[in-house]
């Protein structure tokens, strides 16, 4: 009788027990924030199966994963990382998912051009900052550049690694120097250097942040290709299908609109278009703007506090509610399970809000809370959807760019 217990509540413990439940742990190189944020909001998974992913310099990462970091796939801005993480495991994959570029970001008062690069890296007035190499494929990649430089002029390699500083990328080797700011922006903020060694991608950031800022694309003769591999660390189906995510066209397009050149991308394309609907416990579901705009639309004026005052503006496009029993993922007819079902509203920046589907549903309140496609008569850019709930006293609720609604 005891066995016979003790087997129902083993049953018992599976059938209940939340760990049987699969998520998805990244790990990526700081360089990959903004793309793969982007990537794992895209990514047609409940959002309750994705842990909060954690980046920095891939050489620190690697070294988590080596002593024990609870990790599922790991993106690094070299391949060397990834394939150091992979030996012995032969059932872990090796992908090359993406490539950078290197470029150097000056001073307005610097005056670098391509054909001065050299000349101005190697003057002593001009102070040179990098990443940290061994730590962060950044740094690296700079001592790869004056590997380079060597071959244009003698004695080039030594002068540059001799005056290079290493400022970031070390991990607690080399805090932020402005806290709250990126790590290339802390550099010139804190007048640290006139000219710093940075990844392509992340560069019109630190320019639309430091005004008098300029990006210069390395000369052939000193250009370097930083290439991007990840590992796969389990066979998780979850695992396997993010990884494919990333190398579909879609995925591929999302690393190219954040500054990366793609490998599996024949034609430049937009992010696929459409809003993503996940539900619990079914299958992921993508409604197209087309369908949305052929949705019967609702205009109305809408005011609510903002930090800047009142904002008062005429939205038009769809009821929330009817996207939602568009895309398939809610009955209209089932009054009773909408009273215990929430809409939980993401943006492309990762604002989110959620809606109660009591709020919005004809059988209870009936709030016309809508998906704008329209302000004041005006198609939103790119068709882009926001939220509107009317009511609201602040606009905490208006999701800009609507590109995922989950319920739960």
């Amino acid at each position: 009788m005891r066995h016979c217990i003790a087997g129902s509540l083993i049953v018992l413990v599976l059938l209940v027990s939340p760990a049987l439940a699969e998520t998805l742990q990244v790990v990526g190189a700081g360089s990959l924030v903004d793309a793969f944020t982007d990537l794992l909001r895209r990514f047609p998974a409940g959002a309750d199966t994705i842990a909060t992913p954690e980046f920095g310099p891939s050489g620190l990462m690697r070294e988590k994963i080596e002593t024990g970091m609870n990790v599922d796939l790991f993106a690094s801005a070299d391949m060397e990382q990834a394939r150091r993480v992979a030996v012995g495991h032969p059932e872990r994959s090796v992908i090359h998912f993406t490539r950078n570029r290197l470029c150097a970001i000056a001073r307005a008062a610097v005056g670098l051009t391509p054909a001065n690069m050299l000349d101005r890296l190697l003057d002593p007035a001009v102070r040179l900052a990098t990443s940290t190499p061994g730590a962060d494929p950044a740094g690296d990649y700079a001592w790869a550049v004056f590997a380079r430089a060597e071959a244009v002029r003698a004695g080039a390699r030594g002068a540059l690694e001799a005056k290079a500083q290493q400022l970031y990328g070390g991990g607690a080797k080399t805090p932020p120097l402005v806290s709250g700011k990126g790590a290339v922006e802390g550099i010139f903020l804190s007048d640290r250097a006139d000219l710093a060694l940075a990844y392509c991608s992340g560069a019109p950031a630190v320019v639309r942040e430091i005004p008098g800022l300029a990006v210069v694309p390395l000369p052939p003769e000193l250009s370097v290709g930083p290439a991007y591999g990840m590992v796969l660390l389990n066979p998780k189906p979850l695992t396997l299908r993010f990884a494919t995510f990333i190398m579909s066209e879609g995925g591929q397009a999302v690393m190219k609109a954040h500054g990366f050149d793609p490998v599996a991308l024949i034609e430049p394309v937009p992010p696929s278009p459409g809003l993503l609907v996940q539900r619990m416990g079914q299958a992921s579901r993508v409604i197209s703007t087309d369908r949305i705009s052929a949705l019967k639309a609702i205009t109305q004026k809408v005011a609510f506090m903002t930090d800047r005052g009142e904002q008062q503006s005429e939205w038009t496009g769809p009821s929330l509610w009817d996207v939602l029993v568009a895309s398939g993922a809610i009955e209209s007819i089932k009054p009773g399970e909408q009273a215990r079902l929430a809409a939980r509203v993401t943006g492309a920046d990762g604002y989110s809000a959620v809606v109660a589907l009591a709020e919005i549903a004809p059988q209870f309140a009936g709030r016309p809370v809508q998906l704008a496609d329209h302000m004041n008569g005006a198609l939103l850019p790119d068709h882009a959807l926001r939220l509107i709930v009317p009511g609201d006293r602040r606009g905490g609720r208006s999701v800009r760019d609507v590109i995922r609604i989950d319920i739960d």
